[in-house]
């Protein structure tokens, strides 16, 4: 299934359970077609002498039992934005290829 880019509003109207720190800001939103997954890149705001370092995130979120978003998958620390498009796209197929179409919460871990 193809991975497509949407918009942030788009995004937002999913109700995605983000974890977004205030040192981050999420530049790409994507989704699966039937939006089961979703996900966003983010670029992680330096701080002191790192102000022009270039940081990026991954994070895909899946729909519970509920059919509430959850974080199930997240990468920190890659080198561009290129790195962390393949690396979204690569880890959603991975995902979709499993066949779930619900991913369970972890015990222990709090629902909005």
């Amino acid at each position: 299934m193809p991975i497509l880019s949407i918009s942030r509003n788009a995004f937002d109207q999913l109700h995605p359970n983000r974890g977004l720190s205030w040192m981050q800001q999420e530049v790409e939103w994507f989704a699966e077609r039937s939006r089961m997954l979703i996900g966003y890149i983010a670029r992680h705001l330096g701080s002191g002498r790192d102000l022009q370092t270039e940081d990026w995130s991954i994070a895909i979120e899946g729909r519970d039992e509920r059919g509430q978003f959850h974080l199930i998958d997240s990468h920190d620390h890659l080198a561009s934005l290129d790195d962390a498009r393949t690396l979204l796209e690569k880890r959603m197929n991975e995902l979709l290829a499993t066949g779930l179409k619900v991913f369970p919460r972890r015990a222990g871990v709090p629902t909005r």
